[in-house]
C-alpha cells in the first residue's frame, strides 16, 4: 500500500480481468455474434452495404467498461434521469450544486492516521517528524499524503458521508442528492461535486412571481445569506505570493476548537478562498490568444501571463448570465477581488475549499419548463461528468478501425 504505483497497478489489473471476462462472454454467446462470428472481412462488406449492426452492439456493450465514453454517456444520462425522475415525483429541480474539496495536508485526523500507518510500517523517524509541529513536519506529512493515497481517499470519502448525514443535510435543508468523486488533473486531489434538491424551494416561487429585476435578485440573494450563509464580502489579502502559515493556519484546527468565529472565518477565507488563476483554471487554447477563467475570473491580457482581472467590485447583489445562457447569483463584493463566494457555515464545519452555487429557473418551479431543465442539465452534466466523444463520433471511430 505504501507503492505509488502498486494500488494503481492492481486496481488496473482488476478491471483489465473483468474487460477480459466480460469481452469473453461477448464474443462466445450468440446473442452478440451471432451463431458464428464474422470475419473482419465480412465485416467490411457488411459496413460497405451500410449494416452497422456489430459495431451498434459492441458500443452498448462497452458502457460496462469503467472509463469509456459509452461508460461515461451512461453516466451522464443516469443524472438525465435522477432529475427528471424527482421532477416528475413533485420534488423539484436541483436547487443547488456544491464542490468539497480535500485538505490532506492539514487536517488533523488525517494526520493521526498517517502517524498510525507509518507505525505499523516501522517508520520510526518518519513517525517522529510527523508529530513535530514544524515546518518539517508539515513536510513528513505531504510525503505521507503521497505514500498513502488509497487511505487517504477512504478518508475523504468517510469524512463527506458523515458530513452530509451529519450536518450539511439539515443545515442546508437538503432533501435528495447526487455526488460524484472526480480527481484534478495532472494533480491527483480528490474532490467532491454534489447535485442536491432542497426542501425549501421559496426562493424558486419568489423568483418565479417576481415582477422586475430588483425583486428576482431580492428573492434569491435573500436565500442565499439566511438559509445557505453565503458571502463574497470578507477582507483577504489578494497578494498572490501569500502562503499559509503552515503551523498556525485554522485549516488545522477543528471546528469544535473555534472559540472566535469571526476570526476564524476570515483566516479559512484566506487560507482556502482566495482565487488566483493559474493553468488549471484558465481554458486551453491552440492559438496565442488570452485564456478566460472557468470560474468566471476573468481573461488574460496575453497567453501565459496568469494576470486575470479578477471579479469586479459590487456594492450590490446581481444575477449574471454567463456565455453558456446560465444564471448565477453575483454577491454583494466591496473588499476583495480574489475571494472565492462561498457559505461561511459550510466553510467553518468542512475546514476546507469549498463552493455552493444556487440554480436559477425563470419557469413555475411546481411546472418547470423542460427546455430550461435540459438546459441546466447540460451544465451540471458538462461540470461533473468527464468530457467524452459522441455516440456517432465513437461509432466512426470503430468503423475506420474495421475498415484498416
Amino acid at each position: 500500500m505504501a507503492d505509488q504505483m502498486f494500488t494503481l497497478y492492481v486496481f488496473n489489473f482488476l478491471q483489465r480481468e473483468i474487460n477480459n471476462n466480460q469481452g469473453s462472454w461477448f464474443f462466445n454467446t450468440e446473442k452478440f455474434w451471432g451463431a458464428k462470428a464474422p470475419t473482419v472481412e465480412e465485416l467490411k462488406e457488411d459496413i460497405a452495404k451500410g449494416d452497422t449492426t456489430w459495431i451498434s452492439k459492441l458500443q452498448y456493450f462497452s458502457q460496462n467498461i469503467r472509463g469509456s465514453d459509452n461508460w461515461w454517456r451512461n453516466k451522464s444520462r443516469e443524472l438525465e434521469h435522477w432529475i427528471h425522475h424527482h421532477i416528475g415525483i413533485g420534488n423539484g429541480p436541483p436547487t443547488f450544486f456544491i464542490t468539497l474539496s480535500c485538505a490532506e495536508y492539514w487536517w488533523k485526523d488525517l494526520k493521526r492516521l498517517m502517524i498510525e500507518l507509518e507505525t505499523h510500517a516501522g517508520e520510526t523517524k518518519r513517525v517522529e517528524n510527523l508529530k513535530k509541529e514544524t515546518e518539517d513536519g508539515f513536510k513528513e506529512m505531504t510525503k505521507s499524503i503521497r505514500r498513502w493515497t488509497a487511505h487517504v481517499n477512504d478518508f475523504f470519502m468517510k469524512r463527506a458521508n458523515s458530513f452530509m448525514e451529519n450536518i450539511l443535510k439539515d443545515a442546508m435543508g437538503i432533501e435528495h442528492y447526487w455526488g460524484r468523486v472526480e480527481f484534478a488533473p495532472g494533480r491527483g486531489q480528490i474532490h467532491l461535486h454534489i447535485l442536491a434538491i432542497s426542501k425549501d424551494k421559496a426562493y424558486l416561487e419568489k423568483y418565479h412571481r417576481a415582477k422586475t429585476e430588483e425583486e428576482k435578485v431580492a428573492a434569491v440573494s435573500e436565500y442565499a445569506e439566511k438559509v445557505l450563509d453565503m458571502t463574497a464580502d470578507v477582507d483577504v489579502d489578494d497578494d498572490p505570493e501569500y502562503k499559509a502559515d503552515r503551523t498556525k493556519s485554522p485549516l488545522l484546527s477543528k471546528y469544535c476548537q473555534v472559540i472566535d468565529r469571526e476570526k476564524d472565518h476570515k483566516g479559512l477565507c484566506q487560507d482556502c478562498m482566495v482565487h488566483h488563476c493559474n493553468d488549471f483554471c484558465l481554458k486551453p487554447t491552440k492559438e496565442q490568444i488570452p485564456r478566460g477563467c472557468k470560474v468566471r475570473a476573468g481573461r488574460e491580457t496575453e497567453k501565459g501571463k496568469k494576470d486575470t482581472e479578477r471579479w469586479e467590485l459590487r456594492e450590490s447583489h446581481a444575477i449574471i448570465t454567463d456565455n453558456r445562457g446560465t444564471k448565477h447569483l453575483e454577491l454583494r463584493r466591496t473588499k476583495s477581488r480574489r475571494i472565492l463566494q462561498h457559505s461561511k457555515s459550510l466553510l467553518e464545519t468542512w475546514r476546507a475549499n469549498c463552493d455552493v452555487k444556487i440554480l436559477i429557473y425563470e419557469s413555475d418551479p411546481n411546472c418547470p419548463d423542460i427546455n430550461e431543465i435540459d438546459n441546466v442539465i447540460r451544465y451540471l452534466v458538462a461540470y461533473t461528468v468527464k468530457k467524452n466523444k459522441t455516440h456517432s463520433q465513437e461509432h466512426t471511430i470503430i468503423e475506420d478501425l474495421i475498415k484498416r
